[in-house]
């Protein structure tokens, strides 16, 4: 099975001559990946992302043109004897740093789902917290529910479920549901495919 990809926009820098246009190219992101584990042959691992386009060094270098050039906005009132204009600046460039890294820390989320013959293993990784829940493979089974008009992908057994994937979009939930059910295929004591129905 391949590896479900987004979409983003990388630009890249492929002449010597800095003063051409840099052209703009379509780079595949994976939200979802499946590979083996390293440990156990018979164990898959899937793995999802969130879709963040914009790596942290490319949003450091954006932080920091935006930076120089509202410094330099603000040193000509400065020489000019009014200090204040520099030190509204700074301010500002503060906040807007720690607003872009809340924002890009609150949008990175990474679920890593391990499936062997015997367990169910869900961690999910985000900048403030990690959790990570273990299901018996042979009772656990993969749902599709609805919150709201979103679908949403459950996992769990024994009538208590985890929602995995709540973070990418609708289509990739699905292929996500259908990684899982996969993996579980040949473990799982539940018959039905319940990925074709939602509740």
């Amino acid at each position: 099975m391949l590896p479900f990809t987004s979409f983003g926009y990388n630009a890249a820098l492929k002449s010597r001559d800095r003063l051409r246009p840099i052209p703009v190219q379509m780079v595949l992101v994976q939200m979802i990946e499946i590979q083996s584990s390293k440990e156990s042959p018979n164990a898959t691992i899937v793995e999802a992302r969130t879709n963040l386009s914009l790596t942290l060094d490319r949003l450091a270098a954006i932080f920091l043109v935006f930076s120089a050039f509202t410094l330099l906005v603000a040193l000509w009132p400065t020489l000019m004897g009014l200090w204040p204009v520099m030190v509204i600046a700074i301010i500002h460039l503060l906040i807007v740093g720690w607003c872009l890294r809340l924002a890009w820390r609150g949008n990175w989320a990474l679920e890593r789902i391990a499936i062997d013959q015997d367990w169910v293993t869900i961690e999910h990784h985000a900048m403030r917290t990690h959790r990570k829940t273990r299901w018996p493979a042979a009772w656990a089974r993969v749902e599709l529910g609805r919150k709201g008009q979103q679908v949403k992908v459950l996992v769990g057994c024994h009538g208590k479920q985890q929602e995995v994937g709540a973070f990418l979009p609708e289509s990739e939930r699905l292929e996500l549901a259908r990684a899982i059910e996969t993996g579980l295929g040949p473990y799982t004591a539940w018959s039905e495919d319940p990925i074709g129905k939602v509740s």
